[in-house]
């Protein structure tokens, strides 16, 4: 646990954010896959939240993500029931993003 906290500390003095820095990777060079948007729930501070269900090598994952400024434009998209591209980390497939 300490090993994590002064991890943390060195990377916000040198002004980076690693767990951002990673999804920015995801989000470029994860594999594709679909998947399918379960539900969305807007909690009290206006933020929308979908959760989601994608397969990858016939095991199924189930996840959840806070929408970004520019997908609460496209809402629509993010419906229960729509079909939606999903990136994964091939190495942690449990791990992704919808874009």
């Amino acid at each position: 646990m300490r090993h994590n906290w002064l991890a943390r500390l060195y990377y916000k003095l040198r002004g980076r954010d690693p767990l951002a820095e990673y999804y920015e990777w995801l989000v470029q060079f994860g594999r594709v896959t679909e998947g399918r948007v379960l539900d969305s729930l807007e909690d009290d501070s206006g933020s929308t939240a979908i959760y989601y269900r994608y397969n990858v090598a016939n095991v199924d994952y189930e996840t959840s993500q806070k929408l970004t400024a520019d997908q609460l434009r496209r809402s629509h998209e993010f419906v229960p029931g729509a079909s939606i591209t999903v990136r994964y980390d091939p190495k942690s497939p449990g791990i992704s993003i919808v874009p």
